[in-house]
């Protein structure tokens, strides 16, 4: 349909349509760097911990699913990423980090 016969509601929708085609992805100034990579990936691991350990459900599922060896790995791999980017880290991180693996060894105890 010929865009000059359009109804003045479709030509809203089309300009919109056009917007939409003409936005693009917000780009970063920066790349990540690996040792954020890393730190979102501990926090990550940190949820699966505590899903697999039963005390939250799991958040694909909202189930309860409880798996002793899931949690296990989870929070050995959280040891292992945490002694890898320990350096490279800020005082607030790493102890924020000490904090989380304390927490999830002491409820893994239990």
């Amino acid at each position: 349909m010929d865009k000059e016969n359009n109804t003045p509601e479709e030509n809203k929708i089309n300009k919109r349509e056009e917007e939409k085609k003409e936005e693009k992805p917000q780009l970063l100034e920066e790349p990540i760097k690996v040792k954020d990579l890393i730190y979102f990936n501990i926090l990550s691991l940190e949820g699966k911990a505590w899903a697999y350990m039963d005390l939250v459900v799991h958040p694909e599922t909202q189930k309860h699913k409880k798996d002793i060896e899931e949690a296990r790995l989870a929070i050995d791999t959280i040891d292992l990423l945490f002694k890898t980017v320990e350096q490279q880290l800020s005082p607030e991180q790493k102890k924020d980090i000490q904090t989380r693996l304390t927490n999830l060894r002491l409820n893994f105890a239990k």
